[in-house]
């Protein structure tokens, strides 16, 4: 069977792979570390308005209702942020510049929320309204359909730029700025989404109504531009003829990595577990409103108040992943991820000022882009820059695991209860903590 997998003569099978240095290619390793921390600080920008913890199950739940529908939207984002990496990875390999996939993935995200805007549209969704009039299962059925299919192809696109991300970085950023990287892009774009979020999402978004089309179409505007951006990149070309493959072979590259690499196996554990967390993002939202009768003009608090945390975090994990390594990054970032259901549970009892102190809950919710970067930099690391696109891939997998039981999550919180799904995760969570203290650092090698 064909496979790009590391050539393994000469040590153990259950070794790592030799981690080989990933220094930038030329002298304009200044010039593309701008493009991309500017590139991310765009996409961030258009992020904050696609929220996938706050403003997108928002919208679901007002054209559809049932907690089993919010919970698809777990299991459709971890779908395609997993499986089209897979088959993928040796495509990308073989690509003598990878910033054309950087570029045309991010088009292709502006474009899916482009169209998803276009449906919310008075006009066009009156005129479609009228050929499919409401289901008496739930309002509006067409939408939620057209919803969950541009959503699908968003994340389907997201998933193939994230392994872009993360291969261009490995081919252009030494391994001791990929924190300063990770900083200014979330920092600076925390910053800058922050900024917009408070101008532009008051006029948008009321008690009273939701502009969807314009909180849409701003996100799917700031997409085209990141794209833009990163086509400015300065990238030698490489030299890698293209490895053909089934769907079994593709498959096999990927779990191959699980067998080859122990230290990758206990780091799979690790991303299963926080992949686990993943589930409960789009019901934090709905346990507030339900709960605690939060209004929906406090989602642009929560947006704000999220995208805060990760600035926060960003200035803390971004330097200590250059000084210490990013097994410490991951250490602390589980650490919160383990407490926001913990705290979630805890403030849905205490009376008024639980209302108050759950939107600062936000904050800890600013720690996932920040604990994603970390374990794509901790792969980074650990793989042969040749084999980063098939890691990444197989990470994505790990990551994407748990969230076949997402749909099922969603329909236990209205069947059992809030407290009862969110202790079990947590409970999933600090396994997953506890093992990242089996991880081998890679600056310690």
């Amino acid at each position: 069977m064909p496979s790009f997998a590391a050539d393994k003569k000469d040590r153990p099978a259950d070794s790592p792979a030799p981690a080989l240095p990933a220094e930038p290619d030329d002298a304009a390793e200044g010039h593309n570390f701008l493009l991309l921390a500017l590139s991310q600080v765009v996409m961030r920008c258009g992020w904050i308005f696609k929220t996938e913890s706050i403003i997108i199950p928002a919208v679901v739940d007002l054209i559809a209702g049932p907690g089993w529908i919010r919970g698809l939207l777990p299991i459709l984002n971890r779908i395609g942020q997993s499986l089209p990496p897979l088959f993928y990875a040796r495509t990308l390999k073989s690509m003598p510049q990878k910033k054309w996939s950087l570029c045309g993935t991010m088009l292709a995200m502006g474009i899916s929320f482009s169209m998803l805007a276009f449906c919310f549209v008075p006009p066009v969704r009156d005129a479609v309204d009228a050929v499919f009039p409401e289901s008496a299962i739930w309002p509006s059925a067409w939408i939620t359909v057209a919803f969950m299919v541009c959503y699908l192809l968003f994340f389907t696109a997201t998933g193939l730029n994230q392994i872009g991300f993360g291969t261009v970085q490995g081919k252009l950023v030494r391994v001791t700025k990929r924190g300063r990287l990770m900083l200014v892009a979330n920092f600076v774009g925390a910053i800058a989404a922050i900024g917009f979020a408070a101008w532009l999402l008051p006029m948008w978004l009321t008690n009273d109504s939701a502009q969807v089309y314009w909180i849409f179409g701003f996100a799917g505007a700031a997409f085209l531009v990141s794209a833009g951006v990163a086509a400015l990149l300065k990238e030698r070309r490489d030299q890698s003829p293209h490895v053909k493959g089934t769907a079994l072979e593709l498959f096999h590259d990927a779990f191959s990595v699980l067998t080859e690499d122990r230290n990758f196996r206990r780091l799979a554990v690790v991303a299963c577990c926080f992949g686990c967390s993943l589930m409960l993002f789009p019901h934090y939202q709905a346990l507030a409103r339900e709960r605690l009768g939060a209004p929906l003009e406090n989602l642009i608090l929560w947006v704000i108040i999220q995208n805060g945390g990760t600035a926060a975090f960003s200035l803390l994990g971004g330097p200590l992943a250059d000084w210490k390594g990013n097994r410490l990054v991951l250490q602390l970032m589980m650490c919160g991820v383990f407490m926001m259901p913990l705290i979630a549970v805890v403030l849905i009892h205490t009376g008024p000022s639980g209302a108050v102190l759950f939107n600062w809950l936000f904050l800890l919710v600013g720690v996932t882009p920040v604990m994603f970067r970390g374990l794509s930099n901790y792969v980074l690391e650990i793989a042969p820059r040749s084999e980063h696109p098939r890691y990444l891939a197989a990470l994505s997998l790990c990551v994407a695991a748990p969230m076949i039981a997402s749909p099922a999550v969603g329909w236990a919180l209205d069947a059992i209860s809030y407290e009862a799904v969110f202790l079990a995760i947590s409970a999933i969570l600090f396994g997953g903590l506890l093992m990242t203290w089996t991880i081998d650092e890679p600056r310690h090698a």
